[in-house]
């Protein structure tokens, strides 16, 4: 693996305008960031979001608008976003979300408007990827916008059993950021601070209660 000195010297060594490359992780030890042998991804996936307390659902497809609104009602949600990131599952969270008396928009629609975002009381979306060794989910300006996943007291994520990355490694060797734009966010867990007298607080800084809906594969 790379050392910090040599990828410095190959940085100054390379003309101005040509990516150096990344260091060589092929050779790199294991890491508490990296899937073990023998896991299954969604079993660490749940158990990495659960000990940074976020609340794990595993469903299939048909479940997903239940789950949600199952989940609002019970936050006594009245004023939900919805992401773009959210297909293929939009459709059947919003009728599920009306049929439950629910006020739902879209996301894109609530964001240049500060105060209107500002109220809102949940936002659900989707992700492009899902780190397992983490808990984390990795939300992009392209698909949840920019602060999306965070605006809200609760937020609600759906990820595909095929989005879950094993690790960092694998998340950034791989195709998942490729359309991220901007700017991406691996968010894990409800925002925490403990900077006052050394006691956590969930929900300072973004959402004090994070949904992970994990979608079993057809």
């Amino acid at each position: 693996m790379t050392d910090r000195a040599s990828f410095l010297a190959a940085i100054r060594s390379t003309p101005r305008g040509l990516d150096p490359g990344l260091p060589d992780r092929r050779e790199a030890p294991d890491a508490p960031t990296q899937l073990r042998a023998g896991e299954e991804r969604p079993d660490r996936l749940q158990a990495e979001a659960e000990a940074a307390s976020t609340i794990v659902h595993r469903v299939t497809a048909v479940d997903v608008g239940a789950t949600v609104a199952s989940v609002l009602v019970q936050a006594d949600a009245q004023r939900i976003a919805l992401t773009t990131d959210l297909a293929p599952f939009a459709d059947d969270v919003q009728a599920a979300l009306v049929a439950a008396g629910l006020t739902v928009t879209e996301y894109v629609e609530v964001a240049p408007d500060r105060a209107r975002a500002g109220a809102l009381d949940a936002t659900v979306t989707g992700c492009i990827a899902a780190v397992a060794a983490t808990g984390s989910v990795v939300t992009s300006a392209a698909g949840a916008g920019r602060a999306g996943a965070l605006i809200a007291p609760t937020h609600i994520c759906v990820v595909r059993d095929e989005q879950i990355v094993g690790g960092l490694h694998e998340l950034f060797d791989g195709d998942a950021l490729a359309e991220a734009g901007s700017l991406f966010a691996l968010q894990s867990g409800p925002s925490r601070s403990a900077d006052i007298e050394k006691v956590l607080i969930l929900g300072v800084h973004g959402p004090g209660n994070v949904h992970l809906i994990i979608v079993a594969p057809d």
